[in-house]
């Protein structure tokens, strides 16, 4: 069956379009290959392999990052057991120290107690008292007046009391009238210009004891004044004066009893 002219035109006009259109490289690949070129699931396979790359890639980073945190781990954890090791062992040393520091002080206290409240004549032969020597009994309590000091060594209240903490006593504090009659009788028969410091001074407005007590009876000291302590002159009476002025004191402590004897002689004789 022939064409027709029109029909033949069409065709060369297709043709020509062919002829012009523009060569792409499938069209220039094998028949197989131009598969994988039209195929649609190809950029999905890169995408995966730039995944799956990248993914390898971090795992190798951070297996490298966290081998070395570990490392580092390891030798701080290492550095802080040897560090408390240390630290144990320095503990020990100091306990140990002191446990031997403790036992020599009480040796040394128990042989000080003795020698204090039981001298030894030139006999060697010891009598024991109450009271260590230089030190007053008067009921239950031990003074001593520092009123020979040489040289003259007066102090401030805050001093004095450290001074009486040192020899194993405090400031005297008076309990009643009977007491108060007797240290003030002491002290007329020893008098010093300025009289002596007492363990008595003003605390919030009040007139307080060191012991924590209050002043039961007011008509001993005049009116609280803040900064005040309290002095006494003997007969003379008590004054208030400020704590900042300096004096002599009187220490006291408490006498011992035949059970402190006994404890003392058996913990010297371990």
């Amino acid at each position: 069956m022939s064409r027709k002219p029109a029909d033949e035109a069409e065709g060369v006009i297709e043709d020509n379009e062919d002829v012009n259109a523009p060569v792409r490289p499938e069209d220039k690949a094998p028949p197989d290959q131009r598969l994988l070129f039209s195929s649609p699931s190809l950029p999905l396979l890169a995408v995966c392999w730039i995944l799956l790359l990248l993914i390898m890639g971090l795992r190798i980073y951070f297996s490298s990052v966290i081998s070395e945190q570990n490392v580092k781990l390891i030798k701080e954890n290492q550095e802080l057991m040897k560090e408390n090791q240390e630290l144990k062992e320095n503990f020990t040393k100091q306990i140990k120290d002191l446990e031997d520091n403790c036992e020599k002080f009480n040796v040394n206290r128990a042989q000080w107690t003795i020698d204090s409240y039981c001298p030894a004549d030139t006999h060697k032969v010891r009598k024991c008292s109450a009271c260590q020597r230089g030190w007053t009994k008067i009921q239950k309590s031990c003074f001593v007046f520092h009123n020979g000091e040489a040289p003259p060594d007066p102090k401030t209240w805050e001093e004095a009391r450290e001074n009486c903490r040192g020899r194993g006593g405090d400031l005297v504090v008076v309990h009643d009238e009977e007491e108060k009659n007797v240290i003030d009788g002491k002290i007329t028969h020893i008098p010093v210009p300025n009289g002596y410091w007492m363990g008595l001074r003003v605390e919030g407005g009040t007139w307080k004891w060191i012991d924590g007590t209050n002043l039961t009876d007011a008509s001993w000291m005049e009116p609280p004044a803040e900064g005040h302590c309290a002095v006494s002159l003997g007969n003379k009476g008590w004054t208030s004066v400020k704590c900042d002025e300096k004096r002599t004191r009187i220490c006291s402590q408490k006498a011992l009893s035949v059970d402190d004897f006994i404890q003392g002689f058996n913990f010297y004789r371990k």
